[in-house]
This record gives structure tokens, sequence and C-alpha cells, in this order.
């Protein structure tokens, strides 16, 4: 098996992923990845332990007969690169039907919705003028509190018209850009020079853990009822169409294994007890008779 590959000259693979390639994926498959902790982690105390680290590694190690390349690539490039029917896999997308674009995986991982994420006193406020879960369109409308998020960043079907119609309009609502947006937003909630944002708790686990910043959670009432299923993207081509098949027989032992549980344990199961059934019900599925969980 071929080690994880960190390809020094990024900008000579580029153009031939861009034309299509002609790669096998019974011989190759590139996963395409970004800086987006904890999902993807390039640096720092928890380098390569981010939990789509962990399923991409999982799928490389049962996948031993195929040789495995990893580009670091930004987001944006990684979407163009799809649409160019560049023969990509990326890790960590969230399940829809296919498109044009991207063809989907079995499910790999399960996500609670969006909450809200604040510093401790002013967490206090929201929940006493808006509830628990908080009703997030009152909320938008206090210029008193000051909102924050990652500048582009979209929050789905539920929030993102609620965000269209009422953010903005104040000086107490910002967008950050730069490097790292979302962690820097969450250090500024830390810290109390904002109210409060949106994200994935996991998120806000990795703010605490990578800076010990001390945040709290609150749910939404306008998104509470929806969960988010994650999965493994590739190319819609032929190539995509064989790597994908490839993926999905690796995905049972991959999915059982106690390299990823134990990941998912530090980013997801730590406090959240619902968050085991779920995995369960929603990703595993049929799959519960093939092999066991460990966790609780």
């Amino acid at each position: 098996m071929n080690r994880l590959a960190w390809p020094v000259m990024l900008l000579l693979t580029l153009p031939f992923l861009a034309n299509g390639g002609s790669e096998d994926p019974a011989r190759q498959i590139n996963w395409a990845i970004n800086d987006a902790p904890p999902f993807h982690i390039i640096d720092g105390p928890y380098k390569r332990k981010g939990f789509c680290d962990a399923l991409m590694q999982g799928l490389i190690d049962e996948m031993s007969e195929v040789r495995h390349e990893v580009l670091v690539i930004p987001a944006a490039r990684i979407a163009q690169l799809r649409k160019a029917q560049a023969p990509v896999c990326f890790p960590c997308m969230i399940k829809r039907n296919d498109t044009d674009t991207t063809l989907y995986t079995d499910a790999t991982l399960y996500y609670r919705p969006h909450v809200l994420i604040a510093n401790p006193q002013s967490a206090k406020i929201i929940e006493t003028r808006y509830g628990n879960p908080v009703r997030f369109a009152e909320l938008l409308q206090d210029q008193s509190l000051a909102f924050g998020r990652p500048l582009g960043r979209r929050y789905g079907e539920h929030l993102q018209p609620l965000i269209d119609q009422y953010a903005d309009r104040h000086e107490s609502h910002r967008q950050l850009s730069g490097k790292a947006p979302t962690l820097a937003v969450q250090r500024m909630v830390g810290l109390g020079r904002l109210d409060y944002t949106l994200d994935y708790q996991v998120v806000g686990r990795y703010s605490e853990l990578s800076q010990q910043t001390q945040l709290a959670y609150l749910q939404i009432a306008e998104n509470r009822q929806s969960h988010i299923i994650g999965a493994v993207g590739c190319s819609r081509t032929d190539w995509g169409e064989q790597a994908v098949q490839q993926i999905n027989q690796a995905l049972p032992d991959v999915l059982t294994s106690t390299d990823y549980l134990t990941n998912l344990q530090l980013w997801f199961g730590e406090g959240e007890e619902h968050f085991w059934p779920q995995y369960r019900q929603k990703v595993l599925g049929s799959r519960q008779s093939h092999g066991h969980l460990s966790m609780k």
C-alpha cells in the first residue's frame, strides 16, 4: 500500500487533473482535501486527526490494492475540478442525490443541524429573550447582540432564508474573511467581541480544544428537526462511478473500525448522548451486523 501522499509539486498535478486525466480507479484514487478543521486538519496539535482525515485514512488502509494520491486544494478549486470532470474524490461532502458533476457514496457520517454558538454570558441573554431552542428570526433582529459569520458561508434551506432577510442590516452583524475565518469568528465569540455565530457543534468543539475557548451551544427552533448525512463525493465520470463502487465496498469495515469510531468519539461523542444511536440508525443501517460498535 502506498503511504498518504502530500504532493510538493501540486501546481504540476493540477493541470493534468483539470483535463480529466486517465487514471483507472482499479489502480488509483485521487483524494482532494482542503484545510478545514476539524473536517481536515493540516497542521497543529491535531494534525491529520480530523474526522474526514480518519475516514480517508481508513479507506486508504482498507483499499490497499489501490494507489492513493492526496492533494491539498482550496474548497472552491475542488468544486471546479469536479465540474471539469477531473478524476478526484472529496471525502467529506453532504450526501445528496447525484448531480451533473458529483456522484455520492453511501452514508459515512451523521451531523446534528447547525446550532447557535455563543460565549456563556451572551448565551444566557439569548436564552432569556428568545428561548431554547432559540427563535432565530427574532434574534437576528436584535441590534444589541453582535452576530458574526465567515464571508460567503451558507447555512441550508431552513436558516439561510432568514439570514438573507435579516442579517447584515445592522452594524452588529459582521462577515469575516481572510485566513481561517470560521476559527476567527469563534475566537471573537469566545473573547466576547461577538455574541454569537452559527456552525456545527463539532466545529465549536475544535475551537474549544485548540484555542482553549469556552463556548455555549443553543439549539435553533427553525432547524432543530433537520439532520445532515455525510458521504464521499467523486466526479461524475466513468472513473468516478468505479471509484464510488470501490469505496462503497470498503465502507462497511471502515465505518465500524476502532480507529474511525475512536476519532468520532473525540469529535462527536463527548457530551453527545444522542450521537451514537443516530450514527447506528442513519449511517450504519443494515450494516449493523457487519462488525461491532465499541462506543455507547
